[in-house]
């Protein structure tokens, strides 16, 4: 076992005799614990096996540690008694009420999530990886007002250089405060300025980000933030989406090949249909109603999400009204530049990340702008810009258009192909 900070370690005297009580905070009953701990050192029995108060006890030779281990790991205790061990059922699984991550849905699949506590967060991911290397480096990070994270890692998979340069940038920060968690963490750790591209995944699933942590990458848990930080990621990771995975191989390979021409529609089918046209006949007040139209369904987006549950309706009555039938009546927006806004907002919502679907709205309205300026000269400027621009990020080393840059063939396969699961 490793000095994770949920791995606790009592030292209890039974009539002069030390006995060494091991189990994980993250998954073991308090009450249950207490109760063990009590019945020791009050020796309410005439030998140590008297006094544990527990419906469910199994005594095993201390020699077996692999036995001992996933025990321990599976949310018992362990009472070391020289050659004697015992084994008790104090299993209390971290839990909420039954819902689903809203950005993170799947048809099949575990329901469960995140919730604002460190400590259950780390449960979560211990139930999914009952492995004795999985290490959790608990550890603050603020000056006036500090805030707890836990970085999560297997030690024999970790890249220990990332690892290293994750943790002295940690003990370097200098920052005041965290109240944003997660959001502020992103922006310290790796120096984002006004890159607008997730720099690092999120997650509120703890599958995914149980997966993420036996690929051999790292997870930081922030305390108050129902959000966990995956790094170091890459634009591809980015866009996969556990629904892919809980289909069989064909079908998420068809999903994720639906789910990546939305994404880039949802970028490039604006700025395309705005380049042919401009062939046919310049007409500046053609890409102003493009702009208004892009701009107003961003404002629409926003107004949504600040929306009550109880003004729904009439959100969506407003919605009707300035991008339906009645705004083409009025001569506000053709038709066709209303059909192909929608269908690039339609991709948007298919993009699988939140902070990348924003990203790539900003993108496509850039480019627009690009092509209003210079025509087919700004679409071809901005694209060699912003590739290159993408080419030149790396988190922690990894370059984020890995693996198309570096170029990785199989890699590359491996990411549009959903390949089966072998044993």
């Amino acid at each position: 076992m490793n000095n994770s900070y949920d791995l606790k370690h009592r030292i209890l005297n039974f009539k002069g005799r030390l006995v060494h009580l091991y189990f994980l905070a993250s998954l073991s009953n308090d009450v249950l614990i207490s109760r063990l701990v009590e019945g020791i050192e009050n020796r309410e029995g005439k030998d140590l096996e008297n006094c544990i108060n527990m419906g469910d006890v199994e005594i095993v030779s201390t020699n077996q540690i692999q036995k001992i281990q996933r025990a321990v790991l599976g949310g018992n205790s362990a009472l070391f008694d020289g050659e004697i061990t015992y084994l008790m059922d104090t299993k209390n699984f971290p839990n909420r009420a039954i819902q689903e991550p809203e950005t993170e849905k799947s048809v099949r699949g575990a329901k469960d999530g995140f919730n604002e506590s460190i400590l259950n967060n780390t449960g979560l991911i211990r139930r999914r990886i009952r492995s004795p290397e999985l290490c959790f480096h608990l550890t603050t990070m603020g000056t006036q007002n500090p805030i707890d994270i836990a970085v999560a890692y297997l030690e024999d998979k970790v890249d220990r250089q990332v690892l290293q340069q994750l943790l002295t940038r940690i003990s370097q920060v200098q920052t005041q405060e965290f109240i944003m968690t997660d959001r502020a963490i992103e922006e310290v750790l790796l120096n984002q300025g006004y890159n607008p591209f997730p720099l690092v995944r999120y997650s509120e699933r703890p599958d995914i980000v149980a997966t993420h942590i036996q690929h051999g990458y790292i997870a930081i848990i922030c305390d108050t933030s129902s959000s966990i930080v995956m790094l170091p990621t890459t634009l591809f990771e980015i866009l996969e989406h556990v629904e892919e995975h809980r289909q069989t191989p064909l079908i998420g390979t068809f999903i994720r090949f639906i789910r990546m021409t939305a994404v880039f529609l949802s970028i490039y089918l604006v700025p395309i249909f705005a380049l042919s046209s401009s062939f046919l006949q310049w007409d500046y007040s053609f890409f102003i109603q493009i702009l208004i139209m892009e701009l107003s369904i961003e404002l629409l987006r926003i107004a949504t999400v600040h929306t009550p549950q109880s003004l729904s309706n009439a959100m969506g009555l407003i919605a009707a009204i300035l991008l339906g039938e009645f705004a083409i009546q009025l001569g506000f927006f053709s038709e066709d530049i209303l059909m192909f806004c929608a269908i690039g907002t339609v991709g948007g919502f298919a993009t699988p990340n939140y902070e990348l679907s924003l990203t790539n709205k900003y993108i496509k309205i850039m480019m627009i702008i690009s092509v209003m300026s210079l025509n087919i000269y700004g679409f071809i400027l901005f694209n060699l810009i912003f590739w290159i621009s993408l080419a030149r990020i790396k988190t922690f080393g990894v370059s984020y258009l890995y693996p198309l840059y570096p170029f990785h063939g199989k890699e590359l396969l491996r990411f549009f192909i959903r390949q089966p699961k072998k044993d």
